[in-house]
């Protein structure tokens, strides 16, 4: 009896202190493999395998500190696999927070660099290939949110919490257990050259995994558990190539880190994949193998923890855990970095002070992407403090854009329509924000020279007050001649100028209403007949007058140009008064000058959305419509040339097509494209061109408008598109039906944009 009672008192001693033992989880850095983690995370709470604490390095402290904010491995999982998530990897924003307000204009620009007023050269090296705006908001929302409402104590998070970061400059491994958790984990993922790094109390920060990829020691000193999970996709480095100075340098600025358990009882789970550092494109694949590695040994790690959680009271904690956050308002601001004038525009961009206003999260949201788009706003970091009424105060760090912009770029084509790019600009930040920028493209078919100037206030419904000036000049030849053929000598030739102001101002992010006025001359020199010699004179025709205008535009696509996504919408009225002087050449039937006032309105609308939008394949609907009150010119090509014309196929702006011009019509079409990666496509896009109106010759001197004739029109191209990080790289073939050559072929590198037209 005794002997039997011993032996239960040991049994139930033995038990309850197995049952108490406090499990530890340890996940390594290692890039997009180490989104493994979420796999294993997934794997243990099926079992119900209990996890008291965490330490993460890099990648791992990112999916271990949304486990200790209380988010469950399906929540993780369900926000890694998001559209959102890939964007952030990238450096990306959601088409709602791109603030179409103070985004460059689309241009033929490829490759851009930024200068400093006090340095060429030092200032002028980035430390960075993305800037992680996005990436930062989020953390902000999830962590910072979290970390101010439990006082800055890791300790107090749903699972307590550790992270490392590396500090390069003291060239050792640091460990955070207090301060905003975002700022944390943000510092342990700072991979070099990809993230640019943060500055945490005069100290810069970068990956964690550069000292200490797998930080079991870490574990232990600070939890000293009984049992240790540990969850590693990494490696120490083999000794890279000396070709490869990007390995040379990773090589020189990472220490061994030990992969072993640093103390107590435990087991590593590895689910090493063949995963790139930032193909998180692969998350799902990182996932499962994470998952199928867990399952391997979640039997031997049941057996050795000795206890289980009730899943029903882990998800009520969770549950209870966030709900008991204050809801994210912003009552205050704080703004540093930055001179006093610079900081009152952050500051009002944001909060207006005088009205006590307090932010509610989506309002927070959309201000937050405006400011950030302020073009002399080179990176911003936000932290957030928790007030005595449960509401929250902003500190944001600014770093200020370089001074000076260059752009280069261009269109180069195995047509003769090549264009180079050049574009300068500066930009600051006082009251307001205001940019100067002058571009030049040139070329034998196009060029023009523009300048202008934007001011931007921080007014409640933002405001921008613009004036520009334009010079274009274009050159078409009677033919559609290649690199290895002879071009024939222009029989048209377009120069315009003109100047004016706008006013913008919009109340969503990702579009804006615009006011414009403008005072234009332009100047066409054209031969009417198809036999001219270069000692012949042409037709010439003066249009100058000036023009007001209302333009609305939406746009979230995902490209300045062969797009895959998003959708845009563009609508236009324009009154144009003005007066026409045309002067016969030597070969026009004509003899007499003659001269015009003109006026009339045009209302002109172009859509592009993608209702099928997958991985492998997009289907695009684009469309333009316009109506116009437009009146005959002094002949026939004038008032051809004065007319819209139907160019939704990007190299139609580079051919004369007269069948493709009216001051009424209609036109659509559908966009295919097949993506093989993220980087190429092959695309098919087929328009339907309708005019409502018609110029039509009656005699050789004799024309009108007449309601149309005959069938549509249709024009068609296919391209296969590389998507490099310098521009596209193409190769087209267009089908122009009513042109001498229909099938034109082309290989070309850059964008097909040129700066707008006057009026036309």
């Amino acid at each position: 009896m005794k002997t039997s009672f011993l032996l239960i008192f040991v049994l139930f001693l033995y038990h309850s202190g197995y049952s108490q033992k406090k499990i530890g989880l340890v996940l390594s850095g290692g890039g997009a493999s180490a989104l493994a983690h979420v796999g294993v995370l997934k794997a243990l709470e099926e079992f119900n395998i209990p996890i008291d604490c965490i330490a993460g390095s890099s990648a791992g402290a990112l999916v271990g500190s949304l486990y200790s904010c209380g988010y469950s491995p399906q929540e993780i999982e369900q926000f890694i696999l998001s559209e959102d998530f890939l964007l952030m990897s990238k450096g990306g924003l959601r088409p709602e927070n791109q603030f179409l307000i103070r985004e460059k204009k689309y241009d033929a620009s490829t490759l851009g660099f930024s200068l400093a007023k006090d340095s060429i050269v030092r200032k002028s090296i980035p430390l960075n290939v993305v800037t992680p705006t996005l990436l930062d908001f989020e953390m902000l929302k999830v962590m910072g949110h979290t970390s101010a409402s439990v006082g800055y104590n890791f300790d107090k998070l749903f699972v307590p919490f550790r992270c490392v970061a590396s500090d390069v400059y003291g060239k050792n491994s640091v460990t955070f257990s207090n301060g905003n958790l975002n700022e944390a984990v943000r510092a342990s993922m700072t991979y070099p050259l990809y993230v640019n790094p943060i500055k945490i109390d005069g100290v810069i920060y970068f990956d964690g995994g550069m000292y200490n990829n797998f930080p079991s020691n870490v574990m232990c000193d600070d939890f000293s558990p009984d049992f240790i999970i540990g969850s590693n996709v990494s490696s120490n480095m083999e000794l890279p190539d000396e070709r490869d100075m990007f390995g040379v340098l990773r090589s020189m600025l990472t220490t061994p880190t030990n992969y072993e358990l640093s103390c107590s009882d435990g087991i590593v789970i590895e689910a090493k994949t063949d995963i790139g550092v930032f193909e998180f494109e692969r998350a799902k694949e990182a996932m499962d193998e994470g998952y199928k590695k867990a399952l391997e040994q979640i039997e031997a790690i049941a057996i050795l923890v000795g206890r289980k959680v009730d899943r029903k009271l882990l998800d009520s904690k969770r549950n209870k855990f966030r709900s008991s956050l204050p809801e994210l308002k912003i009552s205050s601001v704080e703004t540093h970095n930055g001179k006093q004038n610079e900081v009152l525009f952050a500051t009002r961009s944001l909060r207006r002070f005088k009205k006590n206003e307090v932010l509610s999260q989506d309002v927070f949201e959309k201000r937050y992407f405006r400011l950030s788009a302020t073009p002399s706003i080179w990176y911003m970091y936000p932290n957030l403090s928790i007030k005595s009424d449960s509401t929250y105060h902003l500190n944001l760090k600014i770093n200020k854009a370089k001074e000076f912009t260059v752009d280069v770029g261009g269109h180069f084509s195995s047509r003769p329509v090549n264009t180079g790019y050049l574009g300068l600009g500066y930009q600051n930040m006082g009251k307001s924000a205001f940019t100067v920028h002058a571009e030049s493209y040139f070329g034998k078919f196009y060029g023009s020279v523009n300048t202008n100037f934007e001011i931007s206030l921080p007014t409640t419904i933002p405001i921008s007050i613009a004036g520009y000036y334009t010079m274009n000049r274009w050159d078409f030849f009677r033919s559609f001649a290649t690199f290895f053929e002879d071009v024939t000598p222009s029989f048209l030739v377009q120069f315009e100028m003109y100047g004016g102001l706008s006013l913008k101002s919009t109340i969503r992010n990702n579009s804006y209403s615009q006011l414009d006025y403008r005072i234009f001359g332009l100047e066409d020199d054209y031969y009417q007949i198809e036999d001219f010699t270069n000692i012949d004179t042409a037709d010439f025709t003066r249009f100058e007058g000036n023009s007001v205008s209302y333009i609305f535009k939406q746009n979230t696509l995902n490209r300045k140009q062969f797009s895959s996504s998003g959708s845009a919408f563009d609508f236009s009225v324009r009154y144009v008064s003005g007066r026409e002087t045309s002067y016969p050449g030597s070969t026009s039937l004509l003899k007499d000058t003659i001269s015009n006032k003109h006026h009339w309105l045009t209302l002109s609308s172009e859509f592009q959305l993608f209702p099928i939008d997958e991985k492998l394949f997009h289907l695009g609907v684009h469309g333009k419509g316009v109506w116009s009150t437009q009146t005959l010119f002094a002949n026939y090509t004038a008032s051809l040339l004065s007319s819209p014309s139907f160019d939704l196929i990007p190299d139609s702006k580079t051919f004369f097509l007269p069948e493709f011009r009216s001051p009424q019509f209609l036109g659509a079409g559908l966009n295919f494209i097949f993506s093989f990666n993220p980087k190429v496509d092959f695309r098919v896009d087929g328009y339907m061109y309708q005019p409502i109106l018609i110029l039509s010759k009656v005699e050789n001197v004799s024309y009108q408008y007449a309601e149309p004739i005959g069938d549509a029109e249709f024009l068609t191209s296919a391209s296969l598109i590389f998507h490099s990080l310098v521009g596209p790289i193409r190769a087209t073939l267009n089908y122009f039906p009513k042109q001498k050559d229909p099938l034109s072929f082309q290989v070309s590198y850059g964008y097909v944009i040129f700066n707008n037209r006057a009026i036309r």
